[in-house]
């Protein structure tokens, strides 16, 4: 048992370490291959996508597609016409670019909100892969383009298990891939985007040198979080706290032992007093970048919470949810309209990087995009299992849209953190079924959110 111990605390230790201090095989040349394997996931994504989209505007009945369609095709750029219609929709990009295609390129309503659907997916994939690659250049100094652009394809299609005999479709698992909501997926891209400039941010404050942004970081997480709120709220709803969170546990950290007064140095001599002056103003220095990061930071999303809060006030108060509110309900209440089991939901929906977190919690405990990502994930959670809006729209569980945002961000992360393993100069029998048991949960994922939107057989 000791032993077992032991090896166990090595593990943890082991991962806990930078990715940047990992040992990788030779550094692969870059060669059009890559480029083509890219571009052809990034065909492969489309199409899907245009194909689901097509399937469900063409269906009997009314689902969101063909109703977000229709309130699409009522935007006029007539401002009595136009704000009758933003009061009933204020998240209204992809409706936007749905118009265009309607009124000013002549396509057909259902073939322009599929093929509007199409492009924001796209869209969502080539940030993804930039989003991994980023962290590849990074932690590797490889490029690693084509592996990148196969998580981002994966991360494109992951959603929950389904298995009739254990769970009634998706009823009650969530997924970063509510590939019946073109709201949701317009907004996966800018949100993602925002995420990628905050952690630009948290790294200039520790040191580091930018994944993303090398110029300009703030102006570009303002412009992704407006684009994205304007697109659907729920993913800032969702990144905002948790960024805010993440940056008072550096402030607080920071401000450790900053205010001892420097006279204690008086108490020392010779080198010992040189090094706690040394330290005390490097304390001070960390503690101002960190500050001056914070209230930068805080102007950039004010664009973003300008347009949240009108649009709580147009819709709740003028437009078609007159007299809804936001209400604190009982735990996981809402939640209960959907399942009445949520561990095994939640087990569903996030079996793969749930497991990714629980063996590699070094890994997303120090790194910013890991603490992110999981503070991200929590406070979707918590956000959907506290909150609801007033009345008959309660059972809409709309804050599940929070919680779904939350998904997309871990998964990210924890498909990364699984490329990475994967490159690294390794081996072992432990180590190759660590990653053909990560690989399979990865691509299980996948295979059941193409199965539940029937594309083997129905659309391809």
């Amino acid at each position: 048992m000791k032993k077992l111990w032991h090896s166990i605390q090595e593990y943890f230790r082991e991962n806990a370490k930078d990715p940047s201090l990992y040992k990788y095989g030779e550094t692969p040349m870059y060669s059009p291959a890559d480029a083509i394997s890219a571009s052809g996931l990034a065909v492969l994504v489309f199409v899907i996508y245009y194909k689901v989209a097509l399937g469900l505007c063409y269906a009997d009945g009314l689902q969101d597609m063909k109703a977000h369609a229709v309130f699409a095709q009522n935007f006029y750029l007539n401002p009595k016409n136009f704000l009758e219609t933003w009061l009933k929709v204020p998240h209204m990009l992809w409706h936007l670019v749905v118009k265009f295609f309607e009124s000013r390129l002549s396509i057909p309503l259902w073939e322009s909100a599929a093929l509007s659907f199409a492009l924001f997916g796209l869209f969502a994939y080539f940030v993804m892969t930039w989003f991994l690659t980023g962290l590849f250049r990074n932690h590797t100094g490889q490029r690693r383009l084509a592996l990148a652009a196969l998580g981002a394809g994966a991360l494109s299609f992951v959603g929950p298990y389904v298995m009739e005999w254990f769970s009634d479709g998706y009823l009650g698992a969530f997924t970063p891939n509510p590939l019946h909501n073109p709201t949701h997926i317009a907004s996966k891209g800018f949100g993602m985007l925002a995420l990628m400039a905050g952690i630009d941010v948290i790294r200039g404050y520790r040191g580091k040198s930018p994944l993303y942004f090398k110029k300009h970081v703030y102006l570009w997480f303002a412009l992704s979080a407006l684009l994205s709120v304007i697109a659907k709220p729920t993913f800032m709803y969702m990144l905002l706290p948790a960024g805010v969170l993440m940056i008072l546990i550096d402030l607080v950290g920071a401000m450790d032992g900053v205010f001892a007064p420097i006279s204690d140095a008086e108490k020392q001599s010779g080198k010992e007093k040189k090094q706690l002056v040394k330290k005390q103003f490097g304390q001070r220095k960390h503690l101002l970048s960190v500050w001056n990061s914070a209230w930068k930071l805080a102007l950039a999303t004010l664009p973003a919470c300008a347009y949240v809060i009108t649009e709580y006030v147009a819709l709740f108060y003028y437009g078609t949810e007159q007299g809804t509110s936001v209400v604190v309900t009982k735990p996981l209440e809402v939640w209960h309209f959907f399942t009445l089991n949520v561990p095994t939901s939640i087990l569903l929906g996030m079996c793969f990087p749930l497991w990714m977190v629980l063996t590699n919690l070094g890994y997303f405990h120090k790194s910013e995009e890991g603490r992110l990502s999981f503070l991200g994930y929590a406070f979707g959670v918590l956000e959907f299992s506290i909150l609801a809006e007033s009345g008959s729209r309660k059972d809409a569980g709309n804050f599940a849209w929070c919680m779904m945002a939350g998904m997309t961000v871990l998964f990210a992360v924890a498909a990364y953190r699984l490329l990475n393993v994967t490159v690294q100069a390794k081996s072992g029998k432990a180590h190759t079924a660590y990653l053909i048991f990560s690989w399979f949960l990865l691509f299980l994922h996948v295979y059941s959110c193409l199965s539940y939107f029937e594309v083997f057989t129905g659309i391809l």
